[in-house]
């Protein structure tokens, strides 16, 4: 599949997209997320997880600790307006508090799927006039997060996770960000959408591509194929997962990557209890461990060789695709 121009998460969320295959049939199973500076403010969206949130501002609920209490992890993926996970070289994110000193982190690729910024916040609760160091969040404080690139600063138009968590010492909160213009307000960018009617004939409005629809028939929502990378006006190019015909007891899967997404599996024994599996790649080396999940630096097709349940219990006989 070549690179797409057009459709392209909020992939658990990110809004996770999975496919899933029994038997060496193969079809989706969506089971839930160029960039241009946005001249609108922060709108409201039916798919965030939060929706107070407006102009990207958080009151974060009250912590008891004392200064300076653990850091708390705020992680998660920011998309372009096509849907594509950001890989400009020098992008930040930027948390700001009001204090002096705003928390950055670089927006690159990590080690686990699904995250390109992990941003950790020094904590503190406010048991004092002043923080204990400038970078510090106190609880019931607002913040605002942020992307910049050189001195061009963008504010997300939409942000979906569990940001009211944030405030937790020793927390996690996943913040997913997505750039560019949204003025409809629907969760898909103007760009994606305009991409999408052009290939449907250019006759429809940026109202008539709601993220629910199913503009291909194939299964998956218009918003399942923004976050999985695929065409959503291309039936025969959905997210989906195949079983191939093997000699071994090593079940061989079929799967068409994206590059910038990540990808992991999950196998069950009874379509009833899931378990994420590892995996073997064709070129990976013999010596080589198994993978947990699979970053795509490039869109092409993929063989993955899974490992055999542990302990000797029941073979796999079903298996999950999930896409971030």
């Amino acid at each position: 599949m070549n690179s797409h121009p057009c459709p392209t998460s909020r992939a658990s969320s990110a809004r996770p997209v999975s496919g899933a295959a029994h038997h060496g049939q193969s079809h989706p199973d969506a089971l839930s997320g160029p960039l241009r500076r946005s001249p609108f403010a922060l709108r409201p969206s039916p798919f965030a997880l939060c929706p107070s949130l407006l102009a990207l501002l958080f009151c974060v609920a009250t912590a008891l600790a004392f200064p300076p209490a653990p850091h708390h992890l705020i992680y998660g993926t920011v998309r372009d307006e096509l849907g594509h996970p950001f890989r400009n070289p020098g992008a930040e994110v930027v948390l700001e508090t009001g204090g002096p000193t705003p928390v950055r982190s670089a927006i690159a690729p990590s080690a686990e799927p699904g995250v390109n910024y992990r941003l950790a916040i020094p904590m503190d609760s406010g048991a004092t006039a002043d923080l204990y160091k400038p970078t510090a969040l106190r609880p019931t404080v607002p913040f605002r997060l942020r992307v910049q690139i050189g001195n061009v600063t963008y504010l997300p138009i939409e942000m979906t996770g569990t940001a009211h968590l944030v405030a937790r010492p020793g927390g996690r909160s996943r913040v997913d960000l997505t750039l560019g213009v949204d003025s409809d307000g629907d969760g898909l960018p103007d760009a994606w959408e305009r991409a999408l009617i052009q290939m449907l004939g250019g006759d429809l409005d940026l109202e008539d591509i709601r993220p629910e629809d199913d503009s291909d028939a194939d299964g998956l929502s218009n918003l399942d194929e923004y976050v999985a990378g695929t065409y959503a006006f291309d039936p025969a190019d959905g997210f989906s997962l195949a079983i191939l015909p093997t000699s071994t007891d090593q079940p061989l899967l079929e799967f068409t990557a994206i590059r910038g997404r990540s990808y992991t599996v999950q196998a069950s024994a009874d379509m009833h209890d899931w378990t994420p599996v590892n995996f073997h790649l064709p070129a990976d080396p013999a010596s080589a461990a198994e993978r947990e999940h699979l970053i795509a630096t490039e869109t092409r097709l993929i063989r993955a060789r899974v490992a055999a349940p542990a302990n000797g219990g029941p073979p796999w006989r079903f298996f999950k695709l999930q896409v971030r």
